[in-house]
Formats: C-alpha cells, sequence, structure tokens
C-alpha cells in the first residue's frame, strides 16, 4: 500500500533497507519503521523525538545550488584566486594520470563490503534466514542494525575530497562536450549503435544536466566552479539508489539534482561511440556527421580517434568513482556495458582487456540478481521491468558472440538465467500505463512480437536472445567435455536452431529472393546479420566431431560458402551501408574469417589432390568471392581493435590463392584409374603448408599457418 501523501517517504540507509528513527539507532534496538512514529517510541512516550534523519553520521559540507555557477564564475573572472593545491593539480594532470593516481591508490584497500541489496542465492550464508523469515520474526532479524554496524564514515569520507579524486572530476567534467555537440553525438548514437538503452530517458537526463548544472559547464570552465559540481556528484554517489514506485519517481533518482557518475559515464561512452562509428566518406543521410576525420569541438577541429579515446578515459574514470561508493545498480552495468563496446573498438574483440571487462560485466549482472528475472527485483514500474530484461538479454548475446570468437566458455549460462525476452514495444510505448498499455500489448502476437513489420531495438533484442539461447547450447557441447557430445545432441540442437529462425517474424529472415532495391540499409544489414548468427549456429554444429561421413563436411562447405556469400553482399553495398561500417567490419571478422577459412583450406587441399577431393566445391565462385573478401578485409579501418587481425587473415588468403593459381593443377601419373578406386576418397592427405606457400617474409608465418585447423577450435592468438 502505497504511504499517503501527508506523510513523507520512509529514508533509506546506503543498503536500501529502511532507515531507523534516532531513538531506536542510538539505543541499538530493532525499529518497527512505520510512519509517521515507530510502535516502539509510542509505546515509550517519546513521539517527538521519533524522528527518522536522512543521513544521521554524514558531514559533508554545504553545497551551493546550481544557480550559484554564474556567481562563482564571476568571482573568479574578478581576480578571485584558485585553491593552489586544486590548482596545480588541474595543470599538472591529465585524465590519463589522474586514473593512474587512483588506480594506484586503489590498489591498497582491502576493506570488502557485503551490500544487502545486492543478489544472495538460496545456498548463500543468509538464505535459511530469509527461508525462515515468518518463523523468526522481524525483530530478531532487524537486531543486527546496519547503521550501528558501519563505522563512523567522518573519517573514510574524507578521502572523497582529497585532490586526486576531486582533480580526477573536475577532469571529467572538463572534457563533457557542449550542448549542441551532445545533442549531435546522442542522436546519432540513437539510430545506429544502440538497442538496450531508452533513448527518451537519455534525452530528459541530457536536457537535464544542462537545465540544472549549465552554469555550471559553460564556457570557460574554471576549477573553482567545477569543483562545486563534482562535490555534489560524489556525494550523490554516496547515496544508493532509492526504491522508487514508479517511472517518474525512477527518473527522478538519476537526473537533476540527483545525477550520478554512471549517468554521466554512460553519456561519454555513448558520445565516443558515436564518434567511432561515424562513416570516412560522404552520407547523403547524415551530411554533418562525414566528409572529415575530425570533429569540431568548441570551435576547434579534433582527431575523432583522439576525441573518442578522451571520452573513453572519462568513462574509465566515472566508472573508477563508481567502485569507490561501492554501488551495484542498473546504471553501473549500462555503464560497464558501453565500456565495454567502447574499448572494443581499440583493443580488438581478442584482447586480455575486453575479456576482462566483459568478467566484471557479468559478475555484475549477477550481483544485481537480473539473471534471474525481472521477479527477483520490485521493479517501480512495467518500463523499468522491461529496461531490465533488455540490458540482460544485451549482454548475455553478448556473451556468447564473445565466447564464440574466442573459444572460451561464455561467462553467463541459461543454466542458471530465466532468460526473459524483453516484449517487443517502442521505447515510448513502453512508457504507456493503465488501459492504455493493455491495449498496446493486446496487439502483439502469441508470441510476444509486433504485428506491424517496423523493426525497434527491443525487436532486435529479442531475436539476438533467442539465437544467443541456441548458441549457449552450441558452446556446451563445443568447449566442453567429449563425453557430453553425442550426434543425437547434435541433431536436436540442431533442429530446435532450424526451429527457431523460422519462427522469427517475416520481415526479420533474410530472402535472397527478395530485391535488394525494395530494402532499406537498415533493414538489410538487420536481416543479414541475423540470417548469418543462425548460419554459424549450424556452422559450429557441422564442425563438431562426426563419424566421417562426407555429407556433413559438404554441408559444412556449403554452409561456410553460404556465409561468405551474404559478406559479399554487404561489401557490395557497402555506399548504402555507409552510415553502418562498424557492423561491416564486425561482419567481416566475426562471421567472414572462419567461414574463409575453411573454404580457402578445402580450396588448397582440392589443388593439391584434384584427383582425391571428394567433395563438391565450386573453384571458381570460390576463388573469386575469396578475393572479394580479401578487398572486406582491407576496408577495415586501421583505428578499429581488429586491424591487426585482418591484416594477418588477408595475407593468408592471399598467399593460399597464389599457390592455387599459380601452379595449375597436374595429374599424377602414378595414380592409375585403378589405384585411385582402390584409394579412399574420404583420407584426402594432410597438406604441409610450408611446403606449398614457398618463400615467406615472415619466418613465424609458415610454421603458424602449418599448425592451423580452421576447421577445429580456436586459432585466433595462436600466431
Amino acid at each position: 500500500m502505497a504511504t499517503p501523501t501527508s506523510v513523507p517517504a520512509l529514508p533509506l540507509r546506503r543498503n536500501g533497507k529502511p532507515q531507523s528513527c534516532e531513538p531506536c539507532r542510538k539505543g541499538k534496538a530493532a525499529c518497527g519503521h512505520e510512519l509517521p512514529t515507530c510502535n516502539r517510541c509510542a509505546k515509550r512516550g517519546i513521539t517527538s523525538q521519533c524522528v527518522y534523519h536522512p543521513a544521521p553520521l554524514t558531514r559533508l559540507p554545504s553545497l551551493p545550488s546550481p544557480g550559484d555557477g554564474a556567481r562563482i564564475q564571476k568571482r573568479t573572472a574578478a581576480g578571485a584566486r584558485t585553491s593552489p593545491s586544486l590548482a596545480n593539480s588541474w595543470a599538472s594532470n591529465t585524465v590519463s594520470n589522474l586514473l593512474f593516481l587512483v588506480n594506484q591508490q586503489a590498489e591498497g584497500t582491502s576493506d570488502v563490503e557485503i551490500s544487502s541489496s545486492e543478489f544472495l542465492g538460496p545456498t548463500s550464508f543468509s538464505a535459511v534466514f530469509k527461508d525462515n523469515q515468518a518463523s523468526i520474526g522481524e525483530d530478531l532479524l532487524g537486531a543486527n542494525n546496519d547503521d550501528d554496524m558501519s563505522p563512523d564514515p567522518s573519517g573514510d569520507q574524507e578521502q572523497w575530497w582529497k585532490a586526486e579524486r576531486l582533480s580526477l572530476g573536475i577532469g571529467i567534467l572538463k572534457h563533457f562536450p557542449d550542448r549542441q555537440l551532445c545533442a549531435r553525438l546522442l542522436t546519432r548514437h540513437v539510430h545506429y549503435c544502440d538497442v538496450e538503452l531508452h533513448i527518451p530517458s537519455m534525452k530528459y537526463c541530457l536536457e537535464s544536466i544542462w537545465s540544472t548544472y549549465g552554469n555550471f559547464l559553460a564556457e570557460p570552465r574554471s576549477p573553482d566552479v567545477l569543483s562545486t559540481l563534482v562535490q555534489t556528484l560524489l556525494r550523490n554517489g554516496l547515496k544508493p539508489v532509492p526504491h522508487c514506485r514508479s517511472t517518474g519517481e525512477w527518473l527522478e533518482s538519476f537526473t537533476g539534482q540527483n545525477l550520478r557518475w554512471e549517468i554521466l559515464g554512460t553519456f561519454f561512452a555513448v558520445f565516443g561511440l558515436a564518434v567511432m562509428t561515424m562513416p570516412d566518406w560522404g552520407s547523403r543521410a547524415t551530411p554533418s556527421d562525414s566528409l572529415k576525420p575530425w570533429i569540431n569541438v568548441n570551435g576547434l577541429d579534433e582527431d575523432r580517434r583522439k576525441y573518442a579515446h578522451k571520452m573513453s578515459e572519462c568513462t574509465e574514470a566515472c566508472l573508477i568513482l563508481c567502485d569507490d561508493s561501492g554501488a551495484v545498480n542498473e546504471f553501473v552495468i549500462w555503464l560497464m556495458h558501453h565500456i565495454h563496446t567502447l574499448n572494443s573498438y581499440y583493443s580488438g574483440d581478442a584482447s586480455r582487456q575486453i575479456w576482462k571487462r566483459h568478467g566484471a560485466l557479468a559478475s555484475a549482472i549477477t550481483s544485481l540478481g537480473l539473471h534471474r528475472g525481472s521477479d527477483t527485483h520490485n521493479a517501480p514500474s512495467f518500463m523499468v521491468s522491461e529496461l531490465r530484461k533488455r540490458i540482460f538479454a544485451s549482454v548475455f548475446a553478448q556473451d556468447k558472440q564473445l565466447a564464440t570468437f574466442t573459444g572460451r566458455p561464455p561467462a553467463l549460462s541459461r543454466r542458471y538465467s530465466n532468460c526473459q525476452l524483453p516484449i517487443d514495444l517502442t521505447d515510448e510505448e513502453l512508457m504507456a500505463d493503465g488501459d492504455e498499455l493493455i491495449i498496446i500489448l493486446s496487439n502483439l502476437d502469441a508470441d510476444g512480437w509486433r504485428t506491424d513489420p517496423h523493426i525497434h531495438p527491443a525487436t532486435m533484442n529479442r531475436a539476438w536472445m533467442l539465437l544467443a539461447m541456441i548458441r549457449d547450447e552450441i558452446l556446451e557441447v563445443s568447449l566442453g567435455p567429449t563425453m557430453e557430445y553425442s550426434t543425437i545432441r547434435r541433431d536436436d540442437i540442431k533442429q530446435r536452431s532450424d526451429e527457431t529462425y523460422a519462427k522469427l517474424p517475416s520481415y526479420l529472415q533474410y530472402q535472397p529472393e527478395d530485391p535488394l532495391s525494395l530494402q532499406t540499409a537498415e533493414l538489410l544489414i538487420i536481416r543479414i546479420n541475423l540470417s548469418l548468427e543462425f548460419c554459424l549456429n549450424r556452422f559450429l554444429l557441422q564442425r563438431l566431431p562426426d563419424d566421417g561421413s562426407q555429407q556433413n563436411k559438404q554441408d559444412l562447405l556449403n554452409t561456410a560458402k553460404e556465409m561468405l556469400d551474404r559478406i559479399i553482399i554487404l561489401s557490395a553495398n557497402r555506399d548504402r551501408l555507409v552510415d553502418f561500417q562498424a557492423g561491416l567490419a564486425w561482419a567481416s571478422v566475426y562471421f567472414g574469417i572462419p567461414a574463409a577459412g575453411v573454404l580457402a583450406v578445402e580450396l588448397l587441399k582440392q589443388s593439391k589432390y584434384p584427383n582425391l577431393y571428394p567433395l563438391t566445391l565450386p573453384r571458381s565462385d570460390v576463388i573469386q568471392n575469396l578475393s572479394i573478401f580479401i578487398g572486406c578485409l582491407g576496408a577495415v579501418r586501421p583505428t578499429q581493435g581488429n586491424y591487426t587481425l585482418c591484416v594477418r587473415m588477408r595475407k593468408v588468403i592471399r598467399r593460399i590463392l597464389d599457390q592455387v593459381l599459380e601452379p595449375a593443377p597436374s595429374f599424377n601419373p602414378q595414380l592409375t584409374p585403378t589405384s585411385m578406386e582402390e584409394e579412399s576418397p574420404q583420407f584426402v592427405p594432410d597438406i604441409d603448408i610450408s611446403s606449398v606457400m614457398g618463400p615467406t617474409d615472415d619466418p613465424d608465418f609458415a610454421e603458424w599457418l602449418h599448425s592451423v585447423d580452421w576447421t577445429k577450435g580456436p586459432w585466433v592468438d595462436s600466431y
């Protein structure tokens, strides 16, 4: 039952539990948390002393209001002196240096705090008490008063105002884009990148930043003015995200005066992604984002790569400040997910840094309990519940892609997750409630899909999640113990994979006979990417050990050729897909390299042993497509993290094609028709690749290429 409007809401402690009144807190007694006075104080006749202090142990300096920013700026411009320590720290430290200093300081701390707001499962240390809560009673369970168990924060909180933290925050705010650039970058990211953020909420939040703190962020930005805003953010970071009862309360919990480092860091990541995904050449759709390798910042042209790297540093700094506060909430997960995506543009998807980031993200997901579905947490509204499903679905699908790419076990498993699918609604429809929401939901089909052929972020989220759940089963078989593998299980997974893709709405399925000219660029890349994800599931199943039948090997070749054909279609429409270059590069690496690797090796085997090769491989088509694929890999920009891998693969395919095309296939006179019939066509001799490649300019290349079997296991990191 909601609290009456005439009674103020009960304050919450840092762990999310209700605040005890002052008499109960000081007396170390279990408070009943009743409003307006608790029962214990009423029985003792001290109702006048029963006060719920919002922060009884907090001693923080008073902070001026946002409107004071103009007065501070005026005083500074008139000659007011800046604090010497702050000025020296500001002048001598960049964000990179300050990140190093803060990390060094953090390494010396070892205190571990378990917040009661974090998810604890049925095997946890507290499960027996939670299961018997009705029998034990609230008084006994509440006897452990966290307010009294917590140390006096007056000493600990002094570290928040040390020069390193303050300078780091000032450095972050110094690089926040101006209002016009913020709107431009957010718009680009919305159109071409994001599938899990709620865009109306992000736009509302960005507008609230400028309406509330516009005076602080006005140019020129002085350290004194920014330090005031930094202290506000640090103070907000000490507070847990409150339990909200409505969408409006949820929005207010991280906007305006309640702005948090998590939200600010997410904006920095969004801006960095928007810059990194801008095309290198012109586009009629987005003329302001194209034609220049730089971006205009405060009237100055700045290199886009360097600017995006600066945004990445600011996101890392925001995450450090969030970690200091011990906050674990959905906003931190938003931030970590976008940092992971942004870092992949720099270091590549096979780097240790990316894997480390992803592990931390998966841990945060389970710590908050999002893997158990929205029922675990009492979401304040239908919209917030759906947003939690979206972020989990996005991270779950990303987890399967990264595990496939590296050949390592996934960090999240469907066996320990509810894997609830987000409903296929637009961002605007999510904000509906009451009868309006009921009408909207009634327009969906029985599986939760829209009936109109329009694709929205939730549409993509659902589709990727469905395919990712099948991929999770495939990875169990591919990466798990061999004793758990059987052809029966493989065939069962394949059948369910086919059924899953067939049940997707028809407007999401790629049909080769559909005219490309009638499909928009966005629809084309979405359809082909989904079909490639489905083909990759089939490809991985066909790579599993079998009984040596030629049919399975032929099916693998056919699937690899189908995948490469669709990569070529994307490349042929590169001009139409100018705003999706990042997606093209990812498709070439993630889908194209495994398929091209299988075809290249089989082509080499066919050329060396033409009379023994038992499979059907269209030599001319494969050679042409591999040649085009070399160009696809060459189109990956040097600024992207997977560039080195693409260069290496281009070298491999080019040398194989040279070997295939230069010496014409020759007939071995020692093989008579009789001996050819006696020779089993199922066993083509292994190729000594180092001998057929000839001299190379890379002494390690031949050894690496000879050791690679592109039809089995990961090979990305072997060279």
